[in-house]
């Protein structure tokens, strides 16, 4: 099973508007679901975990003194670039220096995170047209998003050789007051 731990981002008429204009930007890529959204704070990889919740509840001892903080998600960008994207992404503005201490307690002496919410991955190359749309939507930008993270859970991640990934939360290490419901609305997946 391949974990990570991530907090996730709050379906809204934003971050749904960002899913569809990725997708009509760069038509071959393959847009994340809606519900899919989330910050990574640490990849954990590959993992022959036999007890998820224990893991969850272990790592949520590392993270226990974290409380909620103000995050705000605008701008496009590309991992490695957007002339040559691999994941498409909208990058994080307020609560960066949150999100890099809370992976930093979860993996001390690991490589810092880059704070992102991945939109899209490509496959393979992009038109010149797909380039010039995604570079007219970082110039242009996306509406930008700010909500309250106030929880973080243990994810599994299931590919599968077409559509995005799938995933399961297993297990909260910092739960919220309230969980909000995260539903996607057709024709987002």
């Amino acid at each position: 099973m391949v974990l990570f731990v991530a907090a996730a981002v709050p379906l809204t008429d934003a971050s749904l508007s960002w899913l569809r204009e990725v997708a009509r930007a760069a038509p071959e890529s393959r847009v994340v679901r809606g519900e899919g959204l989330h910050l990574t704070l640490r990849y954990l990889g590959p993992t022959d975990c036999e007890d998820p919740s224990g893991l969850a509840a272990e790592l949520g001892r590392l993270v226990v003194d974290a409380g909620p903080f103000p995050v705000r998600l605008e701008g496009i960008g590309a991992f490695p670039s957007l002339g040559r994207p691999r994941a498409i992404w909208v990058g994080v503005t307020e609560g960066r220096a949150e999100l890099v201490h809370l992976g930093r307690l979860l993996a001390p002496g690991e490589p810092e995170i880059t704070p992102h919410c991945t939109l899209a991955r490509v496959g393979g190359k992009i038109s010149p047209t797909s380039r010039d749309r995604l570079r007219e939507l970082e110039r242009v930008g996306l509406a930008p998003l700010e909500f309250r993270c106030a929880s973080v859970g243990l994810f599994e991640s299931r590919t599968a050789p077409r559509g995005p990934a799938q995933y399961r939360c297993l297990g909260e290490l910092l739960p919220s007051g309230s969980a909000a419901e995260r539903t996607s609305p057709e024709g987002i997946e």
